[in-house]
């Protein structure tokens, strides 16, 4: 079952809103002892602007960081969303070695 989220009243006082429109799990590898899962979740902007936006969870640290993305299609923010996480874990590997 579906929700048609045009039927719902989002009020003056919710700023924003969004709907999880879809999620999968992602290994980033950047060698053994640089390895890192991600739970990336995307969402699909209601109230707040227009548009779609990804984040991504680690479950083994769940208040480190989280790579986010936004975009016009939910499969652009999930890149975006990826590109973060990269470019993070690549920074990461590469001031570890110095």
């Amino acid at each position: 079952m579906t929700v048609d989220w045009r039927r719902v009243t989002l009020t003056e006082h919710m700023t924003d809103a969004a709907a999880v429109v879809g999620e999968c799990q992602v290994v980033l590898d950047f060698g053994p002892d640089a390895r890192v899962a991600y739970e990336i979740k995307v969402y699909e902007t209601l109230k707040g602007g227009s548009g779609y936006f990804a984040i991504g969870r680690s479950d083994v640290d769940p208040e480190g960081y989280r790579p986010f993305g936004t975009a016009a299609t939910p499969e652009a923010a999930v890149d975006a969303c990826l590109a973060a996480a990269g470019i993070h874990h690549r920074r990461h590997v590469k001031q570890s070695q110095e």
